[in-house]
C-alpha cells in the first residue's frame, strides 16, 4: 500500500501555497435525496445523490512573510473583498492527482495563546464544478 506524507498534500490559492501550513482537510459530499417507496426491498431506505459540494480547510503557524507564497493576511484580503480564486488541493509529486475549482474564503480564524505560537485556520468553499488534474513536471 502506498503512503503519502502529509506535507506533500497542499492547498493552493491561485497557485500559491499558504506559508506556515501544518494541517489540511478536504470534504467532498453530496446531498442525498430520499428515494424510498412502498416497494423498496425489505422496507430498506433508498437514496440518490443530488447536489454535490466541496470544502477545504487548512491550518498553520502565522508567518507574515510570504516569500513568494500566500499568507494568512492574503486570505483575509480575499475574504474581505469577496474575491473568487482558484483552489488546488492534492499531492505535489509529479504524476499525482489533484483537484482544482473556483472557491471563496468562508472563514479565517487566527489565535495565539500566550504560551504557544500564533496560528490560523482558513475554511474554503468551492463554487461550481471540481476538475481533477495531474501534477506535471
Amino acid at each position: 500500500m502506498g503512503k503519502i506524507a502529509g506535507y506533500k498534500i497542499v492547498l493552493q490559492f491561485d497557485n500559491k501555497t499558504l506559508v506556515g501550513f501544518r494541517s489540511h482537510s478536504m470534504d467532498y459530499e453530496a446531498d442525498m435525496g430520499d428515494a424510498t417507496t412502498g416497494t423498496s426491498t425489505n422496507q430498506h431506505k433508498e437514496y440518490l445523490p443530488l447536489f454535490k459540494g466541496m470544502t477545504f480547510s487548512v491550518s498553520g503557524l502565522y508567518d507574515p512573510v510570504a516569500g513568494g507564497n500566500s499568507t494568512f493576511d492574503d486570505a483575509i484580503d480575499l475574504l474581505r473583498g469577496g474575491n473568487q480564486f482558484t483552489a488546488k488541493y492534492g499531492n505535489t509529486e509529479v504524476g499525482s492527482k489533484y483537484y482544482s475549482a473556483s472557491a471563496y474564503i468562508e472563514r479565517a480564524h487566527h489565535e495565539g495563546d500566550i504560551t504557544d505560537l500564533s496560528n490560523w485556520t482558513i475554511d474554503v468553499r468551492v463554487t461550481g464544478d471540481v476538475t481533477p488534474g495531474v501534477v506535471e513536471a
